[in-house]
Parts: structure tokens; sequence; C-alpha cells
């Protein structure tokens, strides 16, 4: 294990198992690191996380748009003070700047 937690195997261990090591993968959800003397080369993961950090991937720049249009409408003292009225939480959030 590396100091992050993350399973570290070498490439040559990696393809003599590599049924065993996809399973492993695939059933546990844990990442594999593959490693050519003992630096990391590339990353196993399941589909389950691939399909996730390619989601984020693609929604990610749509939120930063987001969050930097609602926090420059939020220095707008009357549209302040209805989010304030209608959606309190949301108010907080950005007065907080907890985004």
């Amino acid at each position: 294990m590396s100091e992050s937690g993350i399973r570290q195997l070498g490439v040559s261990d990696a393809r003599a198992n590599m049924t065993e090591v996809i399973a492993e993968v695939r059933l546990l959800g844990q990442p594999v690191a593959l490693t050519r003397r003992d630096k990391p080369q590339a990353m196993l993961i399941s589909m389950d996380r691939w399909k996730a950090a390619t989601l984020d991937a693609e929604i990610r720049p749509v939120y930063d748009d987001l969050v930097r249009r609602l926090n420059k409408l939020a220095n707008d003292t009357e549209f302040a003070a209805v989010l304030e009225r209608k959606d309190p939480t949301l108010y907080e959030l950005l007065q907080t700047g907890a985004f």
C-alpha cells in the first residue's frame, strides 16, 4: 500500500495476475496503481469510478460558472434580500463562502 492507501502493483505482477486484479478492482471498487520501478505509471479503476470521474469533469465547469454567477448576484443587495427571504439556506451558504 502507498501512503494514500491505494494498493500498488508492479506492471509485471499485474500482467501475470490480470484476471484477479480486475476482479478486485471491479468487485471491491478499490483502485490499483500500476508501477514500474516503484513509480506510478497508470491507475486501474472500476467502471463506476471512471463514469463518476468523467461526469465530474463534464459538470465541473458548469458548476464553477454557476457558483461564480451566484456569488456575483449575492453581492447585489436587492438580489441578496430576496434570496435571504426565499431561500435562507442558500443565502447563508453564499454568505459563508461554503461554495
